[in-house]
């Protein structure tokens, strides 16, 4: 059948089964790291949203001209 020795089969399993390992703590990582830049991004998302609604709100008001406090062009 196969040449190999158990041996020779055990050492492979063995290798295999530590790269899955460090794949898998690798590919948790990425997910941790995904995860934290997904919450920073909801947070960007948050804080534009309040800001352009900050900035619609300062459009809608109606300019207030005081001409008494109002400088003259030529100061």
């Amino acid at each position: 059948m196969s040449d190999s020795a158990p041996e020779d089969v055990a050492d492979r399993l063995l290798r295999i089964e530590s790269a899955l390992a460090h794949l898998q703590h690798d590919v948790d990582q990425l997910n941790q790291s995904l995860t934290n830049h997904f919450r920073r991004l909801q947070g960007f998302e948050e804080r534009f949203t309040r800001i352009e609604h900050e900035i619609e709100q300062l459009g809608d008001q109606p300019e207030s001209s005081d001409p008494v406090s109002e400088k003259p062009p030529h100061y």
